[in-house]
């Protein structure tokens, strides 16, 4: 089985039931106030926490659980996510999934391994948040910079990679406005060399005019 790279993290063990129990007691003046054993409100972390263990519970019910537990948590610099990404124990497929899409898909290694190299696309699909869409990439053979559309420039974060056939591929993540659709141009670096690559994103091919094309 292929080896991945990526900020990696280890599927730990979670109580079965979090009590969210608050009681608010009202005092002798009237205001209210906090009871005695009221527990706090789950904080983001907490929240994100439990919606890891969901995706990976599903997985396991899927029979795409992550080989050795490891997962990578994929970063958008809208705030997207947790999305997870990893690598099938039982099939070897590279799996993603989100707290809005507990099962996003799966893609054999063969498939990906006939990627065209170099170059880059789009990866199992993407998510509309707060106005922008939140995009997997895959780069095989160079890796991204950027993507430009209209003058603007979107930076892309780096998320996972795996060697398959001697290529590497890498995951990426970029959110870009839901209104900007079309050919993007994707910086890249190519054998230690600048180069270009056209891309085009169409999410929404009904949208309308309120799209202005790159």
């Amino acid at each position: 089985m292929s080896c991945a790279r990526g900020i990696s993290g280890k599927l730990r063990a979670v109580v079965a039931g979090l009590a969210f129990s608050a009681c608010a007691c009202t005092t002798v003046s009237g205001q209210t106030g906090t009871g005695v054993g009221a527990t706090p409100a789950p904080t983001v972390s907490d929240r994100s926490g439990q919606m890891t263990q969901l995706i990976l519970q599903t997985a396991k019910e899927r029979g795409t659980a992550p080989a050795g537990d490891t997962f990578t948590e994929l970063r958008f610099s809208n705030g997207y996510g947790p999305e997870l990404i990893w690598q099938a124990e039982k099939t070897g497929d590279i799996c993603t999934a989100s707290d809005r899409v507990l099962s996003r898909g799966c893609v054999p290694l063969a498939e990906i391994a006939k990627r065209p190299t170099p170059g880059v696309g789009t990866f199992i699909g993407a998510s509309l948040f707060e106005g922008n869409w939140s995009v997997l990439l895959m780069a095989n053979g160079e890796t991204v910079d950027r993507l430009s559309c209209q003058g603007r420039d979107f930076p892309v974060q780096t998320g996972y990679s795996i060697p398959v056939d001697g290529v590497l591929h890498t995951v990426y993540t970029v959110a870009i406005p839901r209104n900007l659709q079309g050919q993007y141009r994707v910086a890249v670096q190519r054998d230690g060399q600048s180069a270009e690559e056209r891309l085009d994103i169409n999410m929404e091919e009904n949208y309308g005019n309120a799209a202005v094309q790159c």
